[in-house]
């Protein structure tokens, strides 16, 4: 399979999600200003420290933004570098996502929130050439404390990833 094919079907999906977001934004402002929406707004800011183990394992930290779709599901986009390792030769690695997440406890009801994650991530680690990846996963997040709150993920995308993730807590919801 040809790197440019794969370029061309994460674009696709890449557009798919944004077109999604699109959508979903414009049905947000179209609602009466009278009625009250139980859904979070704004953007929501993250930091991320992750681990990938698999042929060629990385560390990476990152940046990340999401923003609601809805009352269970947050879109976001991540952007992420940090070192790769092979056969103990070490290089830069990078890499971007488009991401969702859906909540199981968006109210904030339990202490700990689970939530799903899928998406599709570009990545690139000087060992090959640039690569998409599926990411699927699940995480769980805990009691928001001064204003942020901390999660732990655990998901499949170019390998296994393991990530602390610390976030702005919201003010209604998670």
């Amino acid at each position: 399979m040809s790197c440019g094919w794969r370029l061309r079907a994460v674009s696709a999906r890449v557009a798919a999600l944004a077109l999604l977001f699109a959508v979903s934004s414009h049905e947000a402002v179209a609602q009466p200003l009278a009625r009250v929406s139980l859904t979070p707004s704004g953007a929501q800011w993250e930091g991320r420290l992750e681990g990938i183990a698999a042929r060629t394992s990385a560390l990476q930290g990152g940046i990340a933004v999401n923003v609601p779709a809805g009352r269970y599901v947050r879109l976001g986009a991540l952007g992420a570098a940090g070192a790769a390792w092979r056969s103990g030769d070490q290089r830069a690695s990078a890499r971007v996502e488009g991401v969702a997440r859906f909540l199981l406890d968006p109210f904030r009801e339990s202490r700990f929130g689970l939530y799903g994650v899928g998406g599709v991530s570009v990545m690139y680690d000087g060992f090959e050439h640039t690569r998409p990846n599926v990411v699927i996963g699940a995480g769980v997040e805990g009691t928001p404390r001064n204003g942020r709150a901390i999660a732990a993920e655990l998901a499949l995308g170019g390998g296994v990833r393991v990530a602390v993730v610390v976030r702005r807590a919201r003010r209604t919801g998670r």
